[in-house]
């Protein structure tokens, strides 16, 4: 990312980032941000891909979280039955499936699946930071979404996984370990992971879930819009 240090900031900028990132270090954000003005419409396109669909409804990050929260609801149910082997293979199914629907009817919220619409995610951001028309809020904000995307994507990968091993266990196994582990893996998912044990969620490291790569984003369309985008 390139950082323009030591320049001055419009004012509605200043205000939308104490008000937007009070819990980023100011001054590192302070330092990406380029007095000259917000993205241009190449670059905007793509975080409109993640931000909103074609028909003006969910975007792809939106979808993504929408999967996820669907995933937890099998998760939490799987381990209220733990001890019925069939009953958590049932829901480590629909948890397979929400994250790599085989089709559009296979159970996701959407024809997607989390994984894919992560990596569509990764893949639109990563573009717009690539444009000549990026801003500076596209370049900081975008790396902390696709890193995020990165770790939720991981965890992804553990709990297909885990879900192929729980499916594919004889019938009548023990899996009142395993249950536990869809639970914690969507959790993560969702909300991330503290993983050095200070108390928050950073945007490296692997620690962030879909709440964060949403709030970068947030973070990035207020910054675009305080530059009149």
């Amino acid at each position: 990312m390139k950082l323009r240090v030591g320049k001055r900031l419009p004012l509605a900028l200043i205000f939308a980032i104490l008000a937007g990132c009070a819990s980023d270090n100011i001054q590192e954000i302070e330092a990406g941000y380029d007095e000259d003005g917000g993205a241009g419409p190449v670059a905007m396109s793509y975080i409109d891909d993640v931000a909103t669909d074609i028909r003006g409804q969910q975007g792809l990050l939106a979808i993504a979280r929408s999967d996820a929260e669907l995933i937890h609801t099998h998760a939490s149910l799987a381990m209220q039955r733990a001890q019925d082997s069939d009953w958590v293979k049932m829901h480590a199914i629909h948890i397979r499936h929400t994250l790599a629907p085989a089709s559009a009817e296979s159970g996701a919220v959407s024809s997607y699946g989390l994984l894919k619409a992560v990596n569509h995610v990764k893949d639109r951001v990563e573009l717009a930071m690539e444009q000549n028309d990026a801003s500076d809020a596209i370049e900081f904000h975008g790396e902390q979404i696709t890193l995020s995307a990165d770790s939720v994507l991981e965890r992804g990968q553990q709990l297909l996984a885990l879900a192929d091993q729980i499916i594919h266990a004889p019938r009548y196994s023990d899996l009142s370990g395993e249950a536990p582990k869809l639970v914690l893996l969507a959790e993560q998912i969702l909300s991330g992971e503290d993983l050095n044990g200070d108390g928050e969620i950073s945007w490296e490291d692997n620690e962030p879930g879909l709440d964060q790569a949403m709030k970068y984003l947030d973070y990035l369309k207020e910054k675009e819009r305080a530059y009149g985008q």
